[in-house]
């Protein structure tokens, strides 16, 4: 009898448990499908529209026989990895594969945010993990916008200036009254526990979220501090420089999609990863793709999985003139929210979100294809902004519309169970093969649950710290770890999913 593709990848317990239990059934299965490889012809992102940098098509004529190590994915996360472990090891070799272009996936699709929900989050992991870890994780997501503009100078000013990495104000807007109640009690409690940044986030009223930001019926707003960047460029200039300093011991491999990894019996290199264009030997494997991961790794479907967002670039006008390009934007509603960032130079606006309910964003859950767009998702971003900002009084009457979209399309997130990363050295009950020791193994970084820019380069960099055997533990959080135990737990919270009354929902 031929295996239904949902099975694949799965323990035959997990299975009994999924056969046991058909709640929401088409979307569990989904969930627990094999995601794929990245499919071959996605929606166009703007962020790839332009660049003085161009990597399109590059390859070596020939696989290197063998590295040391290997890296699946050439997003932020996976360029991190490369350029700590290039930095700090001048004779380790590593070649970085991709099954599309360079960072064609998440990283080269997102919204431009470099932005910690710092107060929000803390009030969450507080809860679940205690003061002192949410205080930690919090503390790294902070040190993003810092270590980004940091390795970006380090680079170089054309790289720094053509990212277009900048500081802005965030605006969350606010717009349930019960949820402008529960922020205002975060933010007591996020000062309290962060004395050192009491002051750098705040709340206004609606009066001033109506006069000082043109919101229209706001119950009011958290004003604080984020960062913004054009992602593409910044991970492709960085990329074309280690090709061209580490050219003896670094390739990166466009349009090579890893098929399959195996270990065999070898001290020196004990994967064999097949590709389109042959073998390729390695002493390490570590997997960046994302949404994507489950795919050579089945025994974390289900634990991980994908999610596709949508995004939008909306063309610049004088009818909102809230819109200057100094700020980052978010919009609470009573069920989800929407997100914007604006092009400093060119006046831009990037729109995404549009999974308003808990049905929009549990359809998103699972699909691991950016070929197509979500219909609802993007209606709903090309009309919110005239229901939400204020129009200048020369154009109050004309009538309410939104800006003229210039481009949309989607990515791939990924959502872990927990809603944490997972990053580390694989453990033998996240793999269907042997798993392997410090000296030699397979290793992850993954899973950010649509906040790659405040976790992907510091996880990215724990992760070359590890392969390198240091201590991280004074500044990584040990909450991100994959573990034995971490991996069980998931597996108990994939049970209780599926058992739940509430199917899916008790994902939310």
């Amino acid at each position: 009898m031929t295996c239904s593709p949902v099975y694949r990848g799965l323990t035959q317990t997990r299975k009994n448990i999924f056969d046991s239990y058909m709640i929401d059934h088409h979307k569990l299965q989904r969930l627990m499908a094999d995601p794929g490889l990245p499919v071959p012809s996605p929606t166009t992102s703007f962020w790839q529209s332009s660049s003085r940098i161009h990597l399109e098509g590059t390859q070596s004529e020939t696989l290197p026989e063998s590295r040391d190590v290997v890296i699946l994915g050439s997003g932020i996360t996976g360029c991190s990895v490369a350029q700590w472990l290039l930095k700090e090891d001048d004779g380790i070799s590593i070649t970085v594969l991709d099954a599309r272009g360079i960072c064609s996936g998440a990283t080269g699709r997102n919204g431009g945010h470099i932005r910690c929900v710092a107060v929000q989050d803390y009030d969450r992991l507080s809860r679940k993990y205690g003061h002192d870890a949410a205080v930690k994780m919090v503390r790294f997501s902070l040190s993003h916008y810092e270590s980004i503009v940091s390795i970006a100078r380090e680079f170089g000013n054309s790289i720094f200036e053509d990212s277009e990495l900048r500081e802005v104000q965030s605006v969350s807007a606010i717009l349930n009254q019960a949820k402008m109640d529960d922020i205002n009690a975060m933010l007591k409690r996020f000062d309290a526990a962060f004395p050192d940044l009491k002051g750098q986030w705040r709340i206004c009223g609606p009066e001033d979220a109506a006069t000082k930001y043109g919101l229209i019926g706001a119950a009011g707003a958290l004003i604080g501090r984020a960062g913004a960047a054009w992602p593409y460029r910044l991970i492709l200039g960085i990329f074309s420089a280690l090709l061209e300093r580490h050219h003896d011991r670094f390739s990166v491999e466009q349009n090579t999609p890893a098929i399959s990894i195996t270990r065999v019996q070898s001290s020196e290199h004990p994967y064999l990863i097949n590709t389109p264009r042959g073998y390729i030997k390695a002493k390490h494997v570590v997997h960046c793709t994302e949404g994507h991961v489950g795919h050579l790794l089945p025994r974390l479907r289900g634990l991980v999985f994908p999610r596709r967002g949508q995004m939008t670039v909306q063309a610049p006008g004088p009818e909102y003139p809230a819109l200057d390009g100094r700020r980052s934007w978010s919009f609470y509603f009573e069920n989800g929210f929407d997100y914007l960032s604006q092009n400093l130079r060119t006046g831009d606006v990037f729109l995404g979100g549009g999974d308003i309910g808990e049905d929009a964003y549990l359809s998103q859950l699972g699909e691991s294809s950016d070929e197509n767009e979500n219909v609802v998702a993007k209606a709903h971003l090309v009309g919110i902004l005239p229901s939400i900002l204020k129009k200048a009084p020369s154009s109050a009457g004309n009538n309410p519309r939104g800006l003229e979209v210039k481009s949309s399309w989607t990515g791939i997130m990924c959502t872990p169970l927990d809603g944490l990363p997972l990053v580390g050295r694989l453990p033998q009950a996240a793999l269907d093969r042997l798993s392997g020791s410090n000296s030699a193994a397979e290793w992850i970084s993954a899973g950010y649950n649509g906040y790659g820019m405040v976790n992907a380069w510091l996880c990215g960099r724990a992760t070359a710290e590890m392969i390198l055997k240091r201590d991280v533990s004074s500044w990584f959080p040990e909450q991100y770890l994959i573990t034995t135990e971490r991996v069980g737990y998931l597996n108990a919270r994939l049970t209780s999913v599926i058992q739940s009354s509430q199917g899916l929902r008790a994902l939310l």
